[in-house]
């Protein structure tokens, strides 16, 4: 499931459907893009982010857990011990620490 509204791009998926890879595109300044993977009852969530642009500033900004805490930023790759089940949200856009293109095509795959 994909909707779009005010520069957050949101897909949802049943942890059932794990491993999977999403295909993405920012085509504004600011997007952000959050991936809601419900049912999730595993110990750990292993993900990463692949693109072919150059320069591309883009990043695992927040991990939301089932509990409702967050935690972040991380890189374009993250490994996370897990506390509960439930939904996960895992928030991706630019980093305000880098520069860089924040346009471009992108690919997260979850485990």
């Amino acid at each position: 499931m994909r909707s779009e509204k005010d520069g957050q791009i949101i897909r949802t998926a049943d942890a059932s459907q794990l491993p999977f890879t999403v295909g993405e595109q920012f085509t504004k300044e600011g997007q952000e893009l959050i991936l809601k993977i419900t049912n999730y009852n595993k110990s750990d969530i292993k993900a990463s982010i692949s693109t072919k642009e150059k320069d591309f500033n883009i990043r695992f900004n927040q991990i939301k857990l089932p509990n409702g805490e967050y935690d972040g930023p991380f890189g374009r790759d993250i490994f996370y011990q897990m506390a509960g089940k439930g939904e996960v949200w895992l928030i991706i856009g630019k980093s305000n620490m880098a520069s860089g293109n924040t346009k471009g095509s992108f690919s997260v795959s979850v485990e």
